[in-house]
């Protein structure tokens, strides 16, 4: 026999012993109520039976909360996701794009005006449109680019810019013109 020798007060009278796991099962089946208090040896009042096993119930409902929990943090963090994701896509463009082509100079180009504009300006381009893209000699680009910008402090203004580029063959990606002038000297 077991050394677990647990009694239950239940209804006005004592029961028992018991075990651990023949208290659970008769809690979790409804033969005992959750609020029957228990005793063993070592204790010196009768304690609720809650402190010895926890109800299935009450375990099916922590795991609901918990899932709960867990969903609106993950439905938190999808909502930002899906709030940033064009901008985070288009961040990845301006610094990833590398073919020697119109839409990669552009997408170079706007990387290299958000980089002097400062990162905490609010920039929003106007979309590719191949005529803005101007692919001279072997390895250059002028890339005429149209922006609504608003900077963190001051006011929202329009503009245009050209940006000069070079095709860096050693990188293998378009680079400011005027990046290369300094590398080559």
């Amino acid at each position: 026999m077991s050394q677990e020798r647990y009694f239950l007060y239940v209804d006005g009278s004592q029961r028992g012993p018991y075990t651990v796991s023949q208290i659970g099962h008769m809690v979790n089946s409804g033969i005992v109520h959750s609020e029957a208090m228990f005793w063993c040896e070592g204790l010196d009042q009768w304690q609720p039976v809650t402190q010895l096993i926890v109800p299935k119930a009450e375990v099916k409902r922590r795991r609901i909360h918990l899932s709960a929990k867990t969903l609106s943090v993950l439905g938190g963090f999808l909502a930002v996701f899906w709030i940033c994701l064009p901008t985070l896509r288009q961040g990845w463009m301006e610094q990833h794009e590398v073919e020697k082509n119109a839409p990669a100079a552009y997408w170079r180009a706007r990387g290299v005006l958000r980089e002097s504009l400062g990162w905490f300006a609010g920039v929003h381009f106007r979309e590719f449109d191949p005529s803005m893209v101007l692919l001279s000699e072997p390895n250059r680009a002028t890339v005429e680019l149209e922006a609504q910008i608003a900077p963190m402090f001051g006011a929202q203004r329009s503009g245009r810019w050209k940006v000069e580029l070079v095709y860096d063959t050693r990188l293998q990606m378009w680079v400011a013109a005027d990046a290369e002038a300094q590398a080559g000297k």
